[in-house]
């Protein structure tokens, strides 16, 4: 995996405020990695060390930082929370999706200046691959805890900033000529954007 070459965010006081210098785009990793025909999704727990949202489990998600590009973002948020390099996966498996550019540009302040730019992602293993290890790439104090969920468990969550509500948008819009399946085989489909 190549090293990321962020530089971290700066908070300012400004009339007993803080103010994030550079805080203001998040990207957001819808993945969805189907494996033998199932369907999961990589999900990671939010550290004592991060400002909400403390204990809950999440999508792989964060901050664009200076001189990156938003796709550079989501691919380094992934690394780092859960450890998936989607370049790799990209490359030994078939990926629907794009890693440049967000299929939606979401903005709801929520008092958090955000501007969200989601990725969805479905990944199809090729037959015979187990789910990827998860190994974050940042302290406990960010990300306590990984793992691989199924979909349909995912969806009944009350995840981390109504990630679950992203996911069923995802599968509505992005992902409903692919998934599920419509016949009883979990094929992968050959040409995704022919559909």
């Amino acid at each position: 995996m190549a090293k990321f070459t962020s530089t971290p965010n700066r908070c300012v006081l400004v009339e007993g405020e803080e103010i994030w210098v550079s805080r203001s785009v998040t990207v957001l990793a819808i993945l969805i990695v189907i494996c033998d025909g199932n369907a999961y999704v990589p999900l990671n727990k939010r550290g004592p060390d991060l400002p909400s949202e403390v204990g809950k489990w999440c999508l792989a998600g964060g901050y664009l930082d200076y001189d990156e590009t938003i796709g550079d973002a989501m691919m380094r948020e992934v690394w780092e929370e859960l450890g998936l390099d989607l370049l790799d996966l990209q490359a030994n498996h078939h990926l629907v999706g794009c890693l440049e550019q967000p299929s939606l540009v979401f903005s709801e302040p929520r008092r958090r200046q955000n501007v969200s730019m989601h990725y969805p992602l479905m990944v199809f293993l090729q037959p015979g691959a187990k789910l990827p290890n998860l190994t974050p790439q940042v302290s406990q104090g960010e990300v306590t805890d990984v793992g691989w969920f199924p979909l349909e468990e995912a969806l009944g969550m009350d995840l981390a900033f109504r990630h679950q509500d992203c996911l069923s948008r995802c599968l509505a819009h992005e992902f409903a000529s692919i998934w599920p399946p419509s016949d009883a085989s979990p094929a992968t489909p050959s040409d995704p954007s022919a559909k």
